[in-house]
């Protein structure tokens, strides 16, 4: 049976409360975190800020993290990131396919390595990628806010990524970011999912009831 993580975005969560609010989760048992990384190009927002991320992580790392980089030119963050995060996660959109194989080929051996999709985007589309990475991030809503409703397609989605990477014994994460609660967290979890990405539900007011709903 699948580990099922959950690993809460602070996405929506102030500047001032973020740090706080990490070390809320770290003594609920949380173990995993992503931070969204916007360059307000890929998508029109900004969000946690480079600086921000390798703060809270010199702070407090007791967890694993992953940095989603919703950039054009993510090149530069990764190299700025390498040594504080464990996965950085770059969306297939942002560059041709020739570009973003060079980038995955490129810092592969430096730090793990994740793709992450857009709901738009066809599973066909990245399928010769898929050995070259570490973590496949499915997002279940349009990247660059917070509170948008699951996209129902997106379980299709993620049932079909796990067959084809459990029948090519690919050692690859499916995580899965956007529109998650307590209602939808097993189907996706049922699907294929390992990690789930969980930002307003588990940001206001966070406590063990909440992280059980999601798990059982």
């Amino acid at each position: 049976m699948k580990k099922k993580i959950i690993s809460p975005s602070l996405l929506n969560v102030s500047k001032n409360n973020r740090l706080k609010l990490v070390r809320t989760f770290l003594n609920l048992g949380i173990k995993w975190f992503h931070f969204d990384f916007m360059d307000g190009k890929f998508v029109e927002n900004t969000a946690i800020s480079l600086s921000e991320i390798k703060k809270i992580v010199t702070k407090s790392k007791k967890f694993i993290c992953d940095a989603h980089l919703m950039s054009v030119d993510p090149e530069n963050q990764i190299e700025e990131l390498i040594g504080y995060v464990d996965f950085v996660t770059i969306h297939f959109e942002s560059k041709n396919y020739d570009e973003i194989h060079r980038i995955i080929l490129k810092y592969s051996e430096k730090i793990k390595i994740g793709l992450a999709i857009k709901p738009s985007t066809k599973i066909k589309e990245i399928l010769d990628l898929l050995p070259k990475i570490d973590l496949i991030l499915v997002m279940s809503v349009e990247p660059g806010k917070g509170g948008q409703d699951f996209i129902q397609e997106t379980y299709q989605k993620i049932s079909n990524l796990s067959k084809i990477i459990r029948e090519s014994n690919y050692n690859i994460l499916i995580q899965v970011d956007g529109g998650i609660k307590d209602f939808n967290a097993k189907k996706v979890f049922e699907s294929g999912a390992d990690v789930i990405v969980v930002g307003t539900f588990l940001a206001q007011k966070p406590n063990k009831t909440k992280i059980q709903k999601l798990l059982n």
